[in-house]
């Protein structure tokens, strides 16, 4: 089980790995400006190459993080991988949501809380009461998203302008495939395998952030659209480097198993790929960048 004291896990984790809790309405304040220069990669090997770009899934509406860098990988390319497709059919990923995260018999929330955030929840729960109501039927892990959801839907933007979305139509529009490394179920999969303890932590945590979503954003969003990885690294990586169930499950078993099946794409197929995942993907030794490596990519940071 992780330690939950002084921790910054679920904003993040929602904001950089899982593209799939998009439809949930992730919606935060607007951060401050930043020059947008997002991280970007090249990879070689025997003559293919492909591109990799950190995403975060939720920025200001018409943001400017289309970088000339990017459109220019863009337009090399034939085709995109996402972590998953079909992000706009909302009501597909709501069902599926709704039939891995309720359970019956479970306790109430407040029972499943230490008791000073009990109270903050409830206090939560009287400013989002529509949101809230029936949370008590909620597994642990969907109601601490669920939770942070609620606590940032009066604030201004959607991930409709993230680079996900962007990047699906842009392609689309082209008449390139859009492909998925994973898909929605499997992601939410991941927190439904989650033991207990740590679904508890993690709504302990939605709990504790719900004040503070928009600062979190902003830190997040500075830190991405600089392409400032060491801040990302600090900000991210190390508080979720505290719990090895979480970090196996959310980002190494998650990067071994697409940089093999990215190796056998790109080394049996022709063209080049634009690769987009969440940008803490890309962070810290066990990076999607160093996996591929091990199977032979020389990588380049181009942006």
């Amino acid at each position: 089980m992780m330690r939950i004291a002084d921790r910054r896990l679920l904003i993040p984790a929602a904001l950089l790995l899982l593209a799939g809790l998009a439809w949930l309405g992730w919606q935060f304040g607007a951060p401050p400006e930043s020059m947008h220069r997002p991280a970007l990669w090249r990879i070689e090997k025997d003559g293919r190459h492909a591109y990799l770009f950190g995403t975060i899934h939720a920025v200001r509406r018409g943001e400017p993080w289309l970088t000339p860098a990017i459109a220019s990988a863009l337009d090399r390319s034939d085709r995109l991988y996402l972590e998953v497709t079909g992000l706009d059919a909302e009501r597909s990923s709501h069902a599926i949501f709704e039939r891995l995260g309720r359970s019956p018999g479970l306790p109430r929330i407040e029972a499943r809380l230490p008791a000073d955030d009990s109270a903050h929840l409830r206090t939560l729960r009287a400013r989002h009461p529509a949101e809230l109501r029936q949370l008590d039927g909620y597994e642990s892990w969907a109601a601490a998203l669920v939770v942070s959801a609620a606590a940032s839907s009066d604030l201004l933007l959607s991930a409709d302008d993230a680079p996900e979305a962007v990047l699906a139509r842009r392609f689309e529009q082209a008449g390139k495939p859009v492909l998925g490394l994973e898909t929605i179920e499997g992601q939410l999969g991941l927190f439904d395998r989650l033991p207990e303890p740590d679904q508890r932590d993690l709504l302990v945590q939605s709990v504790r952030e719900a004040h503070d979503a928009a600062r979190l954003y902003g830190e997040l969003h500075e830190a991405w659209a600089g392409g400032d990885l060491a801040r990302l690294e600090s900000q991210f990586l190390t508080p979720l480097a505290q719990s090895p169930v979480l970090w196996r499950t959310l980002v190494d078993q998650r990067n071994r198993r697409w940089a093999r099946l990215l190796d056998r794409d790109l080394s049996e197929g022709s063209g080049t790929a634009f690769v987009a995942v969440g940008a803490g993907h890309l962070l810290g030794e066990d990076s999607l960048q160093a996996r591929l490596t091990e199977l032979g990519w020389r990588v380049e940071r181009i942006e």
